[in-house]
C-alpha cells in the first residue's frame, strides 16, 4: 500500500515539475511549490503563488529585497496593476468588494475599488460591467418615457463599456458592446472600439475621442488585427476581408500572402523571476503582514448636506449621472420589488421626500447593481449633487 502511494505522489511531482511544483522528498513533508505570478513595473515588487499540502497563499519581494506574506484571503494575484495596485481574487475576502480589490505593495494595503485597463497613454482607462439590455422595439417606442420593466423583453447580457478620465476622475459610458469588446487605441490617442449599430443591424468600428466623447463610423465589419506601427485594421465584412489604412481614411480587400508580414505580432519575452527553492526558504515561515483595509471611492454625492462615498457612478450615453442605489439604502431609503400584472417588475425606493418607481426607462442595472439618476432624486425636492475623485 505504502508503496502505490509513493508511485503516485511521485508521479505527481513528475506531472507538476512542468509547471514549476517543487516536491519535498515523498515519504516525508507535504508538496510545496513557488512560482513566480507577476512582477509590478510601478513598484518593482516580485509576486509568488505558493501552494503548501492543499493551501493556496502569496508571498512577494519587494524591490528592497523584503520578504512578506499577504493575508491568507489573498490567494490569487491576477497580474493587472494600475497606479500600483496589484489585482487580486476578491472571492475569500470579506465583506465581499462593491467592485474590485487589489493589493498596494507600496502601503501594505489591500483596497476595495473600481479598477481599470490604462490606455498606453496613461490618460484614460477602460473597464467593461455587464448587464441585460433591453431589446431595441422596446427602446425605440413612441412613447417619451414607455415604463419598461425590469424581468422581461431582453436580450443575453452585454457589456458597458466605462471610460475613465485620470485627470478628473470622472467616468463615462462610452457604447454598448458584446461580453468581451473590441477595442484598440490609436497612435493619434483616439479609440476604436467594435460596437452593434441597432438601426442597421451590422456590427462595425467607430472612433471615439475619449476627451469629448465625439463619436465617428469608421467602417462596418468586425476588427480582427491590427498594425500600431503602419495604422492598418485588418477587419472582416459580409465573409470579405479588409484593409483599413487609418492615415489616409479608405480601405482595400485584404491578400492573405500579407499577413505574416503585417499582422504577425511578436509574443513579448517573459519577465520570470526564480523563486528560491522551498527546500532553500522556508515560505509557510514567512511572518503574515498586518494588512490593512481601505476603501477608495469612486466619487462623493453630497445629498442634502450629508456626504455619501460611492464605490461606481457614471456618466450614461443619456449625459445623465448615475448612482448606485445601495449606498442610499444604507443611510436609511427602502426598497421593494414590486410585479407587474404584464409581466416583469419595478423597484419602488422610497425616500423621506417620496416614492419612486424605477424601471429601465430610467434607471439602469449593471453587474447585479442597480443604477438611478441624479435628476430623478432632485426631482422630489432632494438636493444632491457629485464630486468625482481622482
Amino acid at each position: 500500500m505504502r508503496s502505490k502511494l509513493f508511485l503516485w505522489l511521485m508521479s505527481l511531482c513528475l506531472i507538476a515539475a512542468s509547471s514549476g511544483f517543487v516536491c519535498r522528498d515523498a515519504a516525508g513533508a507535504e508538496p510545496v511549490s513557488a512560482d513566480h505570478a507577476y512582477t509590478d513595473p510601478r513598484t518593482g515588487a516580485a509576486f509568488f503563488d505558493v501552494y503548501l499540502g492543499g493551501g493556496h497563499f502569496v508571498v512577494l519581494r519587494t524591490a528592497d529585497g523584503e520578504w512578506r506574506r499577504l493575508p491568507d484571503a489573498v490567494q490569487q494575484i491576477w497580474g493587472e496593476s494600475e497606479a500600483g495596485c496589484v489585482r487580486i481574487n476578491p472571492y475569500w475576502l470579506q465583506p465581499q468588494p462593491f467592485l474590485d480589490a487589489c493589493y498596494d505593495a507600496e502601503a501594505d494595503e489591500l483596497v476595495y475599488t473600481a479598477m481599470f485597463e490604462p490606455s498606453p497613454s496613461g490618460k484614460w482607462g477602460l473597464k467593461t460591467i455587464l448587464f441585460h439590455e433591453t431589446s431595441a422595439e422596446l427602446r425605440q417606442s413612441s412613447e417619451p418615457h414607455p415604463p419598461v420593466p425590469y424581468g422581461s423583453f431582453i436580450h443575453g447580457k452585454k457589456g458597458a463599456l466605462m471610460l475613465k478620465n485620470y485627470a478628473t476622475g470622472e467616468i463615462r459610458l462610452i457604447g454598448v458592446t458584446g461580453i468581451l469588446p473590441d477595442y484598440e487605441w490609436l497612435p493619434d490617442g483616439t479609440l476604436a472600439l467594435v460596437r452593434y449599430n441597432e438601426a442597421e443591424r451590422v456590427h462595425e468600428l467607430a472612433r471615439v475621442h475619449p476627451a469629448t466623447g465625439e463619436t465617428k463610423r469608421l467602417f462596418s465589419g468586425l476588427l480582427r488585427n491590427y498594425n500600431e506601427e503602419l495604422g492598418l485594421l485588418l477587419y472582416v465584412h459580409k465573409d470579405e476581408w479588409f484593409i483599413y489604412d487609418y492615415r489616409t481614411g479608405k480601405s482595400r480587400p485584404y491578400r492573405a500572402e500579407e499577413d505574416g508580414r503585417l499582422f504577425a505580432r511578436p509574443v513579448p519575452p517573459a519577465r520570470e523571476v526564480p523563486p528560491p527553492s522551498p527546500e532553500a526558504f522556508d515560505y509557510a515561515a514567512l511572518p503574515v503582514a498586518g494588512t490593512e483595509l481601505r476603501e477608495k471611492s469612486a466619487a462623493v454625492l453630497t445629498l442634502d448636506s450629508a456626504e455619501v462615498r460611492l464605490p461606481f457612478a457614471f456618466v450614461g450615453l443619456d449625459g445623465e449621472t448615475y448612482v448606485p442605489l445601495r449606498p442610499l439604502v444604507d443611510r436609511g431609503w427602502t426598497w421593494r420589488r414590486e410585479t407587474l400584472a404584464g409581466g416583469g417588475h419595478e423597484f419602488v425606493v422610497e425616500t423621506e421626500r417620496g416614492e419612486l418607481r424605477l424601471n429601465r426607462a430610467n434607471s439602469m442595472a449593471l453587474n447585479d447593481r442597480l443604477y438611478l439618476s441624479i435628476d430623478l432624486i432632485q426631482s422630489l425636492g432632494h438636493d444632491a449633487r457629485l464630486r468625482w475623485n481622482r
